[in-house]
């Protein structure tokens, strides 16, 4: 109890002074951009500045009375929406440079392309306008599209390596399972095999599914939501996958033999304890390759797959 409450005012303290640096970052900005608007030789209205030096300091006094993420989040929310009144500040020979500049940023975070196209159509459209107003009015929007972009971008980063390190975790589990239904194996009966060849199955499917994981491009909110459904599927598919396909091997279907012993010769020895025929390390090591190669890839059954219901692969694609 003690220890879970200790966490929770770390991880308090840590949101807290992240929404303070995010507070301060955004004042300065505005106070940059007015900075820049006299070096251009323009006058800036005073009432907007002192309004949102009001607006900073509240927002910063909030923060450190605030007692939830909740209120860290909506205080967050309202810095950054306060810092986009830069844009009607901005010097009006720069205001096209400002936003083309918040595009190529956008678009180096690895966001849809649409949507960078749809952001560089606003530049031609409205920032160019000789509506000095209109154009202003168009690089907020875009500053707010930034700000908008840069949190999901670093919720999409926070959720995949929670993915990732599940997967890890689940992997390994996995592994020492097998191992231990391997041990478990040369003393019970053969029901423990399945269990081992389900287990490397699935580990072969979590490593699939982590070196497929989308590294470069950022997705868009709805398939980001849709990801956890996908990688349980996935991790399903390809332990039946590696069922059917060690059973289909077994079967003799794809009669593959090395140094004159068939996968389903070395089935047949692992499966009962003290056999015949000795299950050694290295007939183990086969079968569990090979159940996390059907985990890893259901595309192997294909092959298999044809020589039992037969039709041309091709036309199957």
């Amino acid at each position: 109890m003690f220890w879970s409450q200790t966490r929770r005012r770390k991880k308090l303290e840590e949101r807290r002074q992240e929404v303070l640096d995010v507070i301060r970052y955004e004042r300065w900005q505005f106070d940059l951009m007015q900075q820049r608007a006299g070096a251009n030789g323009e006058t800036v209205d005073s009432g907007i500045t002192t309004r949102a030096a009001e607006q900073f300091s509240q927002l910063e006094q909030q923060a450190v009375a605030a007692k939830t993420i909740d209120e860290f989040d909506d205080l967050m929310e309202k810095a950054e929406g306060q810092g986009t009144l830069r844009a009607y500040l901005c010097p009006t020979k720069e205001i096209v440079n400002e936003g083309t500049l918040a595009i190529d940023v956008m678009a180096e975070w690895g966001i849809p392309k649409t949507k960078i196209e749809t952001l560089r159509s606003i530049v031609d459209r409205k920032l160019k306008d000789a509506d000095t107003t209109s154009a202003r009015g168009a690089l907020r929007a875009i500053f707010d599209e930034k700000n908008s972009w840069s949190e999901y971008t670093d919720d999409y980063e926070d959720t995949m390596r929670g993915y990732t390190v599940w997967l890890v975790c689940v992997t390994v589990g996995l592994l020492i399972v097998t191992g231990v239904g391997i041990c478990f194996r040369l003393k019970a009966s053969s029901v423990i095999l399945l269990a081992v060849i389900l287990c490397a199955g699935a580990a072969g499917s979590c490593v699939s599914v982590m070196q497929k994981m989308p590294l470069f491009d950022v997705s868009l909110s709805s398939e980001l939501e849709a990801y956890g459904r996908r990688i349980w599927s996935r991790v399903a598919t390809g332990t039946v996958a590696s069922l059917v396909g060690c059973a289909l091997l077994s079967w003799g279907i794809l009669p593959i033999a090395l140094q004159g012993q068939t996968f389903s010769d070395v089935v047949s020895s692992c499966s009962v304890a003290n056999g015949a025929e000795p299950c050694t390390v290295p007939k183990l090591l086969i079968l569990l390759a090979v159940a996390i190669l059907f985990g890893f890839s259901e595309r192997t059954l294909i092959s298999a797959e044809q020589r039992v219901l037969g039709g041309d692969p091709e036309k199957k694609k």
